[in-house]
């Protein structure tokens, strides 16, 4: 388990008279067979000699007992044994105080299967019960919970990211705590809560962790726009579930890739806002996924995602609608431009999920049908966008028109004309035709 540089590290610190241990996650993985990324150390030696010890390192966190050895290419966190001081902005402690026993430096940690650790020859030191709960698949935290979600707020999600991703529950006390503490989680930043968010979606069931953040209330605080959807009957014969239970069968269909997660999990947000009720009862959401893309670019650049990736989802949710589609070359033209050629296969990828989660037995003919006739108008070479034109703006220039608002307004009608005419893509029948609009 032990690699070469991570058991020279051990053996320098204990060859100069202190003790060293992996710790955490390195050794859940190990217990639990699974790959290691990472190796993390805890040692009673002070930061100023693990310092001394090793010839290249970083001070990372050195008032907090932890200094990053760089060895062979890679990087490993040593810290000190340190009991914390009180968390007064739910994150971090406002001070430590540096220790020489390990059960002192192990019980200040988060879960008892996190709190593990193993010496140079590979023996589990085991206080707090890791191994049982281990065995029976369960998160339980060190001590009393109330204490260590009061410590750091993040630990609240990062349990139920634990659950989702070793497929384990959490412990009663645990959960409960959770549901007393929710609130706290608003002290914690939004880059660390939308990085376990992330691992949450990417797991390989995410409908668990999402269905956990609603149970707990952690998602009144993370995505209050998120609640309405949870139990909303949407009145239509095509839905065997409510919107909540819909998206989660969706989320769960779809490839482990962050934007169809994302595209997936906003989908149909904003559904219960677009609801409207016939004449004989039935359910329509006109609207939904225009509505559902522009409530996601809000919620996203909330929670501080990248621009592209807050582009790419938007898109994906806003063009997801198949009825939408006109079936003719001239819509899947404007279809193809509305989405981009490199997006297709991640929206016929959305298409096939969202069809899953209906109640209808799945019939994928329409998405197919696009995807072959997207496919053809490609290979065809036909013209798709503004770009594509054999006129531009230098054109219209030379015909005497201003540059201004008109430029664009010209162009996209000129496109109009050859989604549906192709063979009309040359510069003297887009010149006539650009002369009789300015007529």
């Amino acid at each position: 388990m032990l690699n070469k540089s991570i058991k020279y590290i051990l053996k320098n610190i204990n060859n100069h008279g202190y003790e060293a241990y992996v710790v955490g996650g390195a050794v859940r993985n190990y217990l639990l067979g699974k790959d290691i990324a990472d190796f993390d150390v805890t040692t009673n030696a002070l930061p100023d000699y693990i310092e001394k010890l090793f010839e290249k390192t970083i001070p990372t966190g050195k008032k907090f007992g932890t200094i990053t050895v760089l060895h062979d290419n890679n990087s490993y966190e040593i810290t000190t044994f340190r009991s914390d001081g009180v968390y007064s902005d739910g994150r971090r402690p406002d001070s430590v105080s540096f220790l020489n026993e390990l059960k002192e430096d192990l019980k200040r940690r988060d879960f008892t299967i996190n709190a593990m650790c193993m010496d140079y020859d590979e023996n589990i030191i085991d206080y707090f019960g890791g191994k049982e709960d281990l065995k029976n698949n369960i998160i339980k935290c060190i001590g009393n919970p109330d204490e260590r979600f009061n410590e750091d707020a993040l630990r609240m999600i990062r349990a139920v990211r634990f659950m989702t991703q070793l497929r384990f529950t959490i412990d009663e006390e645990t959960r409960l705590s959770i549901i007393k503490n929710s609130h706290f989680i608003k002290a914690i930043s939004i880059e660390r809560i939308h990085d376990e968010l992330n691992k949450i979606l990417l797991s390989e069931k995410p409908s668990r962790g999402i269905r956990m953040l609603v149970n707990t209330g952690l998602i009144d605080y993370i995505i209050p726009e998120y609640l309405s959807s949870v139990g909303f009957n949407q009145h239509n014969p095509y839905h065997d579930k409510n919107v909540f239970e819909h998206v989660m069968e969706v989320l769960d269909n779809i490839e482990p890739k962050l934007n169809l997660r994302l595209a997936a999990f906003f989908h149909d947000i904003s559904k219960p806002e677009c609801f409207t009720q016939d004449e004989n009862g039935r359910g329509h959401f006109y609207g939904h996924h225009i509505k559902s893309a522009t409530v996601t670019k809000e919620i996203m650049r909330r929670l501080k995602y990248s621009n592209d990736l807050i582009e790419d989802v938007s898109i994906l949710i806003r063009y997801h609608y198949l009825k939408e589609i006109d079936m003719k070359d001239k819509g899947v033209k404007r279809f193809i431009n509305n989405v981009g050629i490199d997006r297709l296969d991640d929206m016929f990828a959305l298409n096939i999920a969202d069809i899953k989660g209906k109640s209808s037995t799945a019939n994928f003919d329409k998405v197919e049908a696009l995807r072959k006739k997207c496919n053809e108008i490609i290979n065809n070479k036909e013209p798709l966008n503004r770009k594509d034109l054999d006129i531009d703006g230098n054109d219209l220039e030379n015909l005497g028109i201003k540059k201004g608002k008109l430029y664009g307004e010209l162009l996209d009608k000129a496109l109009e004309l050859v989604l549906e005419f192709p063979e009309k893509n040359n510069k003297e029948e887009l010149t006539e035709y650009i002369m009789t609009l300015i007529k």
